[in-house]
């Protein structure tokens, strides 16, 4: 049983004649008696007694007719929704952002955003990027906020903002205060990282090797909002992305001697460039990082 099919039934049965049925669907007579034929075929039953040119329906023709014109409008009901959502600014975007950017870039200014797209509902997901990246490919999110590069052949990635990288410190700590050269000597530091799995870990861990650095944490976290007031307190000194470390109250943050940066960006699957509240979230994404 296939749409066209119902089509052709429902057009005859509406005209009284497979002729008329046929000029008004626009195909030819005898495609559209096969087509009627086969449904019929495919239920088992006649749904039309056919007399010369007389049509009128059988009983099982007059209990199909019903089923088959709610089964039309059904989908003619989801098509319209489907177009909907590809022409309208309104509908469900599911976003996805790793934790050392959520809570800096994306969380304070997402109001902004709501009074702006008011029917647009966002679904937000904070993970590490390996998880991410899985659930966009899986179509269970539509956007993900990442550091990149990512190396994906079916993902779209663009570029937001460069984030240097910066040293934390407690307030009257011998770093807390810009020293000259190019390097820093955390080899006698108490350092707190990012545990395993987070992309920036790496990024930390690369600024110490430029630091000229042996890295042995001595306090690992999921969140630099747990990080920094242990650094304030005087327990340790961490690196972290620059937009994190606005937050890092109590802290003195510095630039690194060599400036090092990660770049935060979105990725989205090459297909939904065309779902309207994407692309309004997108442009949004790009005007906010223009002024961070």
């Amino acid at each position: 049983m296939e749409l066209h099919q119902l089509r052709y039934f429902c057009a005859v049965a509406s005209t009284g004649s497979f002729t008329k049925a046929a000029e008004q669907e626009g195909v030819a007579q005898p495609t559209l008696s096969q087509q009627v034929r086969r449904l019929e075929q495919s239920l088992g039953a006649e749904l039309f007694a056919r007399q010369g040119r007389a049509v009128r329906l059988t009983h099982a023709g007059t209990t199909f007719l019903p089923s088959a014109e709610r089964i039309l409008a059904e989908s003619k009901r989801a098509a319209a929704e489907v177009r909907h959502l590809e022409t309208d600014t309104r509908g469900r975007l599911r976003v996805g952002v790793i934790p050392t950017v959520l809570p800096y870039l994306i969380a304070p200014r997402l109001p902004d955003f709501t009074r702006q797209f008011p029917d647009i509902e966002i679904l937000l997901t904070e993970d590490l990027t390996v998880n991410l990246v899985a659930q966009l490919q899986t179509c269970d999110l539509d956007l993900i906020v990442v550091s990149l590069p990512l190396a994906h052949r079916d993902i779209v990635c663009s570029a937001l903002l460069k984030d240097p990288l910066v040293l934390v410190t407690p307030r009257g700590h011998r770093l807390a205060s810009p020293l000259p050269g190019k390097h820093v000597d955390l080899s006698h530091e108490r350092l707190m990282l990012l545990k395993q799995g987070h992309c920036f870990r790496d990024d930390m861990l690369t600024a110490c090797k430029h630091s000229r650095t042996e890295t042995t944490p001595i306090f690992e976290s999921n969140h630099f909002g747990t990080i920094f007031p242990l650094v304030a307190s005087g327990a340790g000194v961490t690196i972290a992305p620059a937009m994190a470390a606005a937050f890092a109250e109590g802290c003195t943050v510095l630039p690194l001697p060599k400036p090092q940066y990660r770049q935060v960006g979105y990725a989205r699957i090459k297909s939904s460039g065309t779902f309207k509240p994407l692309a309004a979230f997108t442009k949004w994404l790009r005007s906010i990082a223009r002024s961070a």
